[in-house]
Order: structure tokens, then sequence, then C-alpha cells
């Protein structure tokens, strides 16, 4: 475990506040950056939360100065490295102008969250991992405005997996899984679908609403949700030995063979 993969994050209040940091800012720094690293964290483990980060260096000294430190979880490998090195991709690509619609949506969305307050809330902020200094400008604020820009909004339904929610102070919002496609799709939804979200959870979903679609996607990111239609687990679906004898009358006066016979005349 290298002190290389520590992640530092660096803010600076306001001149009118004598560049001491806002309560409410730094925590909105802090949260933000959590959801980054915990994001890249699931894409390292197949979907699945395996580090945890202990805070190894802390300095209210203007600027206020986080390091922190990734731990694997109990039963999970070591991936602090590739979580590092996954947030020195997003940092290059938001640096050199590179193409944002391959990077996840909500990734981006805790990014722009970081960049947001600079200027306003804060003065500045940076993230320093593996020697890479990643300064989070306003203009990386704008980059990333440009990447999530709704182009097209259609009404629609797509199917996945739900295995992954949000609800705490009102989020509302669940992500599912397609076979094909968009590797996920992040669903908001209003508080009356609160139980046929909550149920659905780990299992096969159609879901229906509005589908918003980034510049030049092929697949929407995003859905407002209006309806959940889940599949019954698979366990509870039947085999061809329930359906045995379920419609004895099916063929009427005819044999089976003619039955099947007369279906096959059909299809030509």
């Amino acid at each position: 475990m290298a002190d290389d993969d520590r992640i530092t994050l660096i803010i600076e209040g306001l001149p009118e506040d004598e560049g001491q940091v806002r309560l409410g800012a730094f925590m909105s720094q802090l949260q933000n950056l959590s959801a980054t690293i915990t994001k890249l964290d699931r894409e390292v483990n197949n979907g699945k939360q395996g580090t945890y980060y202990r805070i190894a260096e802390l300095s209210y000294k203007s600027p206020a100065r986080v390091v922190l430190q990734p731990q694997a979880l109990p039963k999970h490998p070591y991936v602090g490295n590739a979580i590092v090195e996954s947030l020195g991709r997003v940092a290059e690509a938001l640096e050199n102008g590179s193409d944002l619609s391959k990077i996840d949506a909500d990734l981006l969305e805790d990014i722009r969250g970081l960049a947001r307050p600079v200027g306003k809330s804060v003065a500045n902020v940076t993230l320093i991992f593996n020697d890479h200094r990643f300064d989070i400008t306003e203009k990386v604020a704008a980059k990333v405005d440009q990447a999530l820009a709704v182009d097209e909004e259609c009404e629609g339904a797509i199917e996945g997996m739900l295995e992954q929610i949000n609800l705490h102070h009102g989020a509302n919002v669940f992500y599912i899984y397609p076979e094909v496609g968009p590797r996920k799709v992040t669903c908001h939804f209003p508080a009356k679908l609160y139980d046929d979200a909550v149920s659905a959870v780990g299992r096969r979903v159609e879901i229906f609403g509005t589908l918003h679609y980034r510049s030049g996607a092929t697949f929407p990111h995003q859905v407002a949700v209006t309806a959940i239609d889940a599949f019954p687990p698979e366990s509870e679906l039947p085999d061809w030995d329930d359906l045995r004898g379920r419609a004895p009358d099916i063929t009427g006066s005819m044999s089976s063979e003619d039955f099947v016979r007369e279906l096959r005349d059909g299809w030509q």
C-alpha cells in the first residue's frame, strides 16, 4: 500500500473570510469528493464498494488540507492504486479538453459539485494524488456543464437490474443496470413511487418515464421516472414441468400432431 495512493484535498476560503473555509462549503467539498472516489471504487470492484478512507492528515490553517488514505474493506482486495489511476484519467480528460461522453454522468455530477462553489463560497479547490495537481476551477465546471447538457428528451422505457437506491434526505434516486446499451442509468423518482422503488431493489425492472440523452449519446444516462414495473424473481417463474397439463383441451378434437402441424402451416 503506497503513500502515493493518498488523495489530498486543499480548500482555500474567500478573501473576505481571511482564507478560512466556511463549514457548509467544507462539508460539501468532502461529500462530493467522497461520492467521486466511491464511484471510482465501484467501477474497479464490479459495482461493489471495497474501500474506505482514513483521514491521514488534517490541517485547519489556510488553506484547509485533508489527506485521505484508502483502505481495503474486509474480504476485498486493495484497489487504492486503481482508484487513484482512474481519478487521474478523469482529471487529465478535463484538463486536456478530451471527449467526456464516455465518463459516467454521475461521476461528472460529483466533480461539478466540487467545482461550482469556486469563486462563490470558496476561493480555490485542488486535488493532489500521485504527484499530480488538479486545480478544480470555474473552467472545469464549465466543461462539465457542457458535457452534461441534455441534448434530447423523449418518453420511453428501459429494462435492467435495480441494484442501488439512495433515499437519504429525499434524494429518491436508484440505478438500473441494463444487459445491453448503457452500463447504468440514473433514475429519479417521485415520492409516490417510494414503495415501488424500495420493493424492486435486487430485481429486474422496466422503467417508464422521460429519457434524457447527453449530446451525441446513443443511450440515455438519466430517467425521470413515472412508473416502475418489477418482474417476478426467477425462482418464482414457472418451468416446463409447471406448464404440463395446464391446458388439456387446447387441441380440441385434433391430435397433438395435427394441432402442431396446423400451427406450423400457419407460419408459412
